[in-house]
């Protein structure tokens, strides 16, 4: 079984910015194989979504399945089974989580086209209860979000999540609390306050009617701090930056009160898949977040909605143009697709 991978660059709608990053573009690596299965063939997709935070970039997820290739490491699998396949991959060293996801949703797909099943059907889910999707605002200018703002709203989104992390935190949240008076509202402060900046502000957050606030706290801040952010915070608080694997879920119980899974940190569907069992026996609610990138790995994690309590599936509207068709958005809800695998095609105007 041989792998075919390359990048593809997607140009975003507006710049997308936070606390720590801003960019008018997101590359992921589109990684497709093809393989005989008792005498038929099946064509599978993935993607990897990789970031420069969490250490890869472009080259190392092209290395890594270069590496598969080169070394024949998918030789003879057989894709039902998975522990032959975790098998072969744990010997590989390395982080690659990103490269790892990217594969990991291609042999999902497969299995899924092998069985003839839509993904979500395979894993015996209810397509039907999908949380809604939240729709970020990213950091900007107090003009540039009231346009975001406006711009979201006029599509018929009503659950926002608000992007801070910037001296004009506070005018921030006000204006668009302003511009959505009934409308849900989440913040993520991806890792920028101090432990005082934080309580001073999720007072103030909790007057404004906002739900949760993910990962408030700076990455370097002592235990204490997390301690009595979680003791004295007026709002229930989410882990991202903190939350990679299962080995970190023991942790974020002790500091959170709920965890956002991406895929790009939990080296794909399979290990995403346990984390949520495991969040359940924690007491911890769960959210799937997502980074800019295509249909394929949103439609991927979707599949796993019904699974959990929040949704943060919004990188592919927030593209100026997607090249993949998969699981449909009606404003905020999500819509599972009915065709075996992950059910995406390449869109009408993709090159």
């Amino acid at each position: 079984m041989k792998i075919k991978y390359k990048l593809q660059k997607l140009d975003l709608e507006f710049v997308f910015a936070i606390s720590r990053s801003s960019s008018s573009q997101a590359e992921t690596i589109l990684l497709e194989l093809e393989t005989e299965y008792k005498g038929q063939n099946f064509h599978a997709i993935g993607e990897a979504v990789y970031s420069r935070f969490y250490g890869e970039n472009e080259n190392s997820v092209m290395d890594f399945y270069k590496k598969l290739n080169e070394e024949n490491i998918l030789d003879g699998l057989d894709p039902l089974n998975i522990q032959d396949f975790e098998t072969r991959i744990a010997k590989l060293p390395g982080h690659n989580q990103a490269a790892k996801s990217g594969l990991d949703i291609a042999l999902w797909d497969l299995r899924a086209k092998i069985l003839g099943l839509p993904l979500y059907r395979l894993l015996g889910l209810d397509p039907n209860r999908c949380p809604k999707t939240s729709y970020t605002i990213g950091l900007a200018d107090l003009d540039t979000i009231k346009h975001k703002t406006l711009t979201a709203l006029e599509r018929g989104y009503d659950m926002l999540k608000v992007k801070l992390g910037s001296p004009d935190d506070l005018k921030i949240i006000e204006l668009i609390r302003e511009l959505a008076p009934s409308e849900t509202i989440r913040v993520d402060a991806n890792a920028a306050w101090t432990c005082d900046e934080a309580l001073k502000l999720l007072k103030t957050l909790k007057e404004l009617n906002i739900e949760f606030v993910e990962e408030p706290l700076r990455l370097d801040s002592p235990i204490a701090d997390y301690e009595k952010l979680k003791a004295e915070s007026p709002l229930a608080l989410m882990a991202d930056e903190s939350c990679h694997t299962s080995k970190d879920l023991l942790h974020c119980s002790k500091y959170f009160h709920s965890i956002n899974l991406k895929h790009t940190k939990t080296g794909g569907l399979t290990e995403a898949i346990r984390m949520i069992h495991v969040a359940r026996a924690l007491d911890l609610k769960i959210m799937l977040g997502c980074f800019t990138e295509s249909s394929v790995s949103i439609t991927a994690f979707a599949h796993l909605s019904p699974l959990v309590d929040y949704l943060d599936l919004d990188g592919s509207l927030l593209l100026a143009q997607d090249p993949f068709q998969g699981v449909e958005f009606r404003t905020n809800q999500l819509i599972l697709p009915v065709q075996a695998g992950l059910g995406v095609r390449k869109s009408d105007h993709a090159k």
